[in-house]
C-alpha cells in the first residue's frame, strides 16, 4: 500500500497531514527507495547497478562515491581491482547477500530516496551479514532520511525510534526496541 501497488479499501494514507491519491501519488513514488529481499541486479558493473537506468556519462561520481559510502559499500569497492568499474557477474553472481542488500541501499540513495522502504531485507542473511545491515541502518539513521522497515527478525530493528507490529493489517502494539527486546525474551521464556 505504501508503494501503491495497492490502494487502501478503507482508511486513507496521509504524510503530513497530505493524504496520498492519485493526484500525488508519482510525486510519493519519487521520494520512495525500495530495498526487497532478493535486490535485481544488472549483468553489470558496480556504477551500473547503483546508477540504474543512467547512462556511463549521466552518472554523478561524486553522488556515486557519496551513496557507495552511506551504503558501507566504500571498503568494498575500494577492494576491487577495477573498483566501480568491477562487473557483478550475473545477477551478482559474485556478491554476497549483504553486499547486494548494499548496492540496493546505493541504488535508493543515489535516486534521491528520502524514504527508505526495507521489505524483509535481512531475512535471508546470516547473523553475520543482517549485523552488517543493521550497522548500514544505524549509520543512514544520522541522515536525514525516513526508513520504514519490515522485518520478522527483531534484531534488523535495534535502531527504530518506533516499532509498529502489525496482526493481518492492523496495528496491535507500538514498541521501543527494548521494549520489544523484552516482550521476545518473555515469550521465548514461556
Amino acid at each position: 500500500i505504501l508503494l501503491r501497488f495497492f490502494k487502501e479499501e478503507k482508511g486513507a494514507i496521509k504524510v503530513d497531514g497530505l493524504e496520498l491519491n492519485e493526484a500525488n501519488e508519482d510525486a510519493w513514488r519519487s521520494l520512495i527507495g525500495y530495498v526487497q529481499q532478493d535486490v535485481y541486479l544488472l549483468d553489470g558493473s558496480i556504477l551500473e547497478n547503483v546508477a540504474f537506468g543512467k547512462n556511463k556519462h549521466e552518472v554523478d561520481m561524486d553522488k556515486l562515491k557519496d551513496t557507495i559510502e552511506m551504503a558501507s559499500l566504500s571498503g568494498f569497492v575500494e577492494s576491487l581491482p577495477l573498483g566501480i568499474n568491477t562487473p557483478l557477474g550475473e545477477r551478482g553472481a559474485k556478491l554476497s547477500g549483504g553486499q547486494r542488500q548494499r548496492i540496493g541501499i546505493a541504488r535508493a540513495l543515489y535516486a534521491n530516496a528520502q524514504i527508505l522502504l526495507f521489505d524483509e531485507a535481512t531475512s535471508a542473511l546470516d547473523n553475520e551479514t543482517e549485523a552488517e545491515i543493521t550497522e548500514s541502518i544505524r549509520k543512514l539513521k544520522e541522515k536525514d532520511l525516513t526508513m520504514i522497515i519490515i522485518a520478522h527478525r527483531y534484531t534488523t530493528l535495534q535502531y527504530c525510534d518506533r516499532i509498529v507490529r502489525m496482526d493481518k493489517g492492523m496495528i496491535t502494539k507500538n514498541y521501543t526496541f527494548e521494549e520489544l527486546k523484552q516482550d521476545n525474551l518473555q515469550k521465548f521464556r514461556k
